[in-house]
């Protein structure tokens, strides 16, 4: 009895661990495989095109803030990697109703750079901080065309003891395989919320 206990012992020692990888293994694929949301990676092809894509909305925030701190030239650098030449950029204000007309359309990325450059200056804003989250990439058929929706939580400084103007809303954008890669073909943005923020006076 004790012999065979032995032999039992010996052998769960050599199979165990190899079942655990095993079982590890696929764990981390299934959940490489299947996210909540968004296109299923179908290969290294398809993750990689979803890497790509997923980089637009961060190429974007980087363009815009470069723009929040004063330099528009940098800002309109970084754009001409994540857009197409003639990819419109359109806004809805806070508390506008689904059928409402935008507040803002502009015709291209670079157009859109002037507008803020503008804007962020007139508003007396010193820095901006755009922080996208929750992006969900949609492959459309034929693998040329992907539809992304994310959220943003951006922050415009006044001052960075005291004052903020901080805007909460949701991206739904298009982009375009090119031959330069995935580019941006179509940004808009629905504002959920918008307002200053004041620290109370000593």
């Amino acid at each position: 009895m004790s012999t065979n206990s032995g032999r039992v012992s010996s052998f769960l020692r050599r199979v165990l661990p190899v079942a655990s990888a095993v079982a590890l293994a696929g764990a981390v694929t299934v959940l490489v495989a299947t996210p909540a949301e968004g296109t299923p990676p179908n290969g290294v092809m398809e993750l990689k095109a979803l890497h790509e894509i997923e980089q637009l909305e961060y190429c974007y925030a980087a363009g815009t803030d470069a723009i929040g701190r004063g330099d528009l030239e940098k800002g309109k650098q970084i754009y001409s990697r994540c857009f197409t030449p003639n990819a419109p950029v359109i806004i809805w204000e806070a508390g506008a109703a689904p059928d409402d007309p935008p507040v803002v359309s502009v015709p291209s990325a670079q157009a859109w750079a002037d507008f803020i450059d503008e804007l962020f200056a007139e508003s007396g804003y010193v820095a901006t901080q755009h922080l996208i989250s929750n992006v969900r990439v949609d492959i459309l058929p034929g693998g040329h065309r992907a539809k992304i929706t994310s959220y943003l939580i951006a922050t415009h400084i006044y001052d960075p003891l005291s004052s903020v103007q901080v805007a909460h809303g949701t991206y739904e954008n298009e982009a375009v395989w090119t031959p330069s890669g995935w580019k941006l073909s179509k940004r808009t943005f629905r504002t959920s919320a918008f307002m200053r923020i004041d620290s109370p006076e000593p």
